[in-house]
């Protein structure tokens, strides 16, 4: 991948002098002055940057990729503790789900969500989606709590203590709110997989996957509470022994058995009388098949609950697609097939036609070889043509990054691309090739601000 322009030639470092914002009619004051800072990827931003109309990182937050690291050397970046009034409640939520700032409070007599903002900051957030490079890093420090969340209620579990959820339902609308901005951004880190960490990765990615589906379903008014019941649907194996999580062959009766009821111990440990029937479904019924096959009552047809239905699709998704002791994890187009195969009778056919539309073949942000050799970074899903996704291709000789990257909508009608199809997926590190950087890019070519090879062939 080209260097960024305008960057220093070791360590992307890059030297910036806040100045003061003019938007800001003096109010508020530019602790930064005028010392000049350092700046490079990893770097921690020491004040907010910011443009006219977004802002791109908070005081707090680290800079991610070189495409982050290029976007504030422009000109027009101003770097202030003391940003545009509209802009506060943005920032604010940013560093929430940072944890620089401590969780909103709700409500102490119901627990019930606090009343809607109308203040001018959620008007903004609410008027159109953020990009892909600003919200990607709202989206790792949400996963990154969500997973500690995940490992904070797992030792409350095998402790024996009642867990504490309240932290848990706010990861899980952060998580709602980011899908919400840029579901590109969330869904790009569903790849970012590890077997160390596999029983909190899973949870979280259970969870994001479930509330796409649910956000494209007749569930999306409930998207947090059915993403609360994917995020602990497995905490019932909390009671099981680690010898047999993590057993590299096959499991005895004994064994087994004891693997059938960690939705039943799931249930008890998070006291079902409490939380909402959706979240209780989730847990109880997210290995119950439609044909009566699963566990751990072996229901039926409609005794599945539509929460139950949906995170059962997304739970066995994402477990195929991770590598375990006792499997090699499969590829995406694999594990999407296998589910469609099981269409209708193990899955409920409406929720995996939502799922395949939502996910595609090939997940976003996934590095694929075309027909033609080259390679190209899968930006956007086509939910009528699943096989045939909108992609960045960039490269053409197929070894390494040798092109303007230019979308192309592999759906489309013209004879220079419907001769090109997905022959394959490849691992970006094999290429030295940054993935994130190359989605970053997207929403610009998608405005038109650089040509497209659809609208050129």
């Amino acid at each position: 991948m080209a260097r960024p322009r305008g960057l220093a030639a070791k360590g992307w470092g890059l030297t910036a002098v806040p100045r003061p914002d003019p938007r800001s009619s003096g109010e508020g004051d530019n602790r930064l002055g005028r010392l000049p800072f350092n700046l490079a990827i990893g770097s921690e931003m020491p004040c907010h940057a910011f443009t006219d109309k977004l802002l791109l990182l908070a005081r707090g937050e680290r800079i991610a990729t070189a495409t982050q690291l290029e976007r504030l050397s422009r000109p027009d970046v101003v770097f202030s503790d003391a940003p545009p009034p509209r802009l506060a409640g943005v920032i604010e939520e940013r560093q929430r789900a940072l944890g620089i700032l401590p969780p909103a409070v709700r409500s102490p007599e119901d627990g019930s969500a606090p009343p809607p903002d109308h203040s001018p900051a959620a008007a903004i957030r609410a008027a159109g989606r953020m990009p892909f490079d600003v919200e990607v890093l709202a989206a790792r420090a949400i996963r990154r709590e969500a997973m500690r969340q995940m490992r904070d209620l797992y030792e409350q579990a095998r402790a024996g203590r009642p867990l504490d959820l309240q932290p848990a339902r706010e990861s899980v609308r952060h998580v709602v709110a980011s899908l919400r901005r840029n579901e590109q951004a969330f869904a790009s880190l569903l790849q970012l997989k590890s077997m160390d960490t596999y029983t909190y990765t899973h949870s979280v990615n259970t969870c994001v996957l479930s509330v796409v589906v649910a956000e494209r379903t007749g569930l999306v008014h409930a998207s947090e509470i059915v993403g609360l019941g994917a995020l602990l649907h497995d905490i019932g194996k909390t009671r099981i022994p680690e010898t047999v999580l993590q057993k590299p062959g096959k499991l005895n009766e004994l064994e087994w058995n004891m693997m059938r009821q960690h939705p039943i111990f799931g249930l008890e440990i998070v006291g079902w009388p409490d939380v909402q029937p959706m979240v209780t479904e989730a847990i109880s019924q997210h290995h119950e098949r439609l044909n009566g096959s699963g566990y751990p009552e072996g229901l039926q047809g409609g005794a599945i609950s539509p929460a139950g239905r949906l995170v059962a699709v997304a739970d066995v998704y994402d477990a195929m697609t991770s590598d375990r002791p006792y499997h090699r994890a499969s590829a995406a187009p694999d594990a999407m097939r296998w589910v469609c195969q099981y269409s209708g009778e193990a899955f409920d056919s409406q929720v995996v036609i939502a799922f395949v539309r939502a996910i595609g073949l090939f997940p976003v942000g996934s590095l694929v070889r075309l027909t033609t050799g080259e390679l190209a970074v899968v930006a956007t899903v086509n939910p009528a043509a699943i096989r045939r996704p909108t992609v960045l291709v960039v490269s053409t000789s197929g070894v390494t990054a040798d092109t303007k990257p230019h979308l192309l909508d592999l759906s489309h009608g013209a004879p220079a691309i419907a001769t090109r199809e997905i022959v394959g997926l490849e691992n970006p590190a094999d290429y030295g090739l940054d993935t994130d950087a190359y989605l970053a890019m997207v929403s610009e070519l998608a405005d038109g601000i650089l040509p497209t090879i659809s609208r050129l062939a």
